[in-house]
């Protein structure tokens, strides 16, 4: 599970070194609470949570990343019009690049939300269980970080590339 959190806490805490010491806290603690793994959840989704925890706790002790919970709204007035071939796009290199990018100004909570629903595959229910909150919070985070995200690669459509 080590590689997987791993990648997961990456994503999340944009800082290779902040992500293994999470991983590293993290793997400690489940070791030192298995006996609290009560079943209800697969144990990725406990681990998880666990790691974000971690993770958080990093990110408040570096003064220079805005924990931000419920953030400031970022969807935009207006939905971009995308156009009808957006494949393009997406293979593009420049626009992964992009991609990341813009994910890693998302606020936490939608780039956490985004990470394990999206990226990691997690389903409705593992997401919130993970992040301690009920499904319609996540998917209102993940809507708001879709939207938001949306919206910053907007360029990439208006200049072209689709």
């Amino acid at each position: 599970y080590s590689t997987r959190l791993r990648r997961t806490l990456f994503r999340i805490t944009r800082d290779c070194d902040a992500a293994y010491d999470a991983v590293q806290e993290a793997l400690v603690r489940a070791w030192q609470n298995i006996g609290r793994f009560e079943g209800r959840s697969r144990f990725y989704t406990w681990l998880t949570r666990i790691g974000i925890n971690e993770a958080y706790r990093g990110l408040r002790r570096r003064p220079d990343e805005a924990l931000e919970i419920d953030g400031p709204d970022l969807v935009g007035e207006r939905v971009p019009d995308w156009g009808s071939s957006p494949d393009r796009v997406f293979e593009s290199r420049e626009f992964l690049s992009a991609v990341d990018a813009a994910l890693a100004e998302l606020p936490l909570d939608y780039r956490t939300a985004g990470t394990l629903r999206d990226v990691e595959g997690l389903s409705t229910a593992e997401a919130a269980e993970a992040l301690e909150i009920g499904e319609r919070a996540l998917k209102s985070r993940l809507h708001r970080g879709r939207m938001a995200l949306r919206a910053k690669l907007d360029h990439y459509f208006e200049e072209g590339y689709a």
